[in-house]
């Protein structure tokens, strides 16, 4: 699907998925079997050309990284989820910076520029990692709010995200939340952008965008719960290695 613009030769439709876990991630390396290459090999198999791998508290972004997923057509976002405000997500991508610089929404306001991109995922879904009202009350912040992926057919705590991005007129972005390759290829975006990092974070922000999203079925969501109870209370795996930091600005 990659529609030519005949202003702009490079501008094209590209599939996206900026929600995504990985082996190395702190907080879920317990229930994420994939590495990042093999969550890149995946997704370029399913034609994804844009990716960001948004561990939590942890930017895993490297230029070797990225020009792994180039070789395979794929333009990788630095990006992570940080937790904020006492614990609640936040995705923050290209600001290039520790998480401790990023673990208020006032540390995040005055960091965000013209190549800083922020997300606020899943933000109505029940729980105390979601933004709520702080999201309401701090607008200004976000440049896209999430439409998750992990919703079922009858059960969708969308609703109140979408009404709240139609309101504050912001970009409505749906990515997966990956944290099983499976998830890939059911809930993503179409973003209309040139094959680089700064144009597709300006056509976020300007709208150029398009959600494609299908429910999981009851059975895969119920899976999903089984693997990731059984994997936090008896899954082991060795602690990620440290990443290299990253360039503090």
């Amino acid at each position: 699907m990659e529609m030519t613009d005949g202003g702009n030769s490079r501008a094209r439709w590209l599939k996206a998925e900026l929600h995504a876990h990985c082996s190395l991630d702190p907080t879920d390396c317990r229930i994420c079997p994939h590495s990042p290459e093999e969550l890149i090999g995946r997704a370029a198999e399913l034609g994804y050309r844009v990716l960001a791998i948004t561990c939590h508290n942890l930017d895993i972004w490297t230029p070797g990284l990225a020009e792994y997923a180039r070789a395979r057509g794929i333009v990788l976002l630095p990006g992570m989820e940080v937790a904020a405000e006492g614990g609640r997500h936040i995705l923050v991508y290209n600001f290039r910076t520790a998480p401790e610089n990023l673990d208020t929404l006032a540390k995040i306001r005055a960091r965000s520029g013209k190549d800083t991109l922020v997300i606020a995922p899943h933000p109505f879904y029940p729980g105390p990692m979601s933004l709520g009202k702080r999201l309401t009350c701090n607008l200004d912040v976000f440049d896209a709010v999430e439409y998750s992926g992990f919703r079922v057919r009858g059960i969708d705590f969308n609703r109140r995200g979408v009404a709240c991005a139609r309101a504050a007129q912001k970009p409505l972005v749906g990515f997966g939340d990956i944290h099983y390759l499976w998830q890939l290829d059911r809930t993503f975006t179409w973003i209309y952008a040139e094959p680089e990092v700064s144009s597709i974070i300006a056509a976020v922000k300007r709208g150029l965008v398009r959600v494609e999203s299908s429910p999981l079925g009851w059975g895969e969501a119920a899976g999903w719960w089984a693997s990731t109870l059984w994997g936090n209370a008896f899954g082991w795996r060795p602690a990620p290695p440290v990443a290299p930091e990253p360039e503090v600005r």
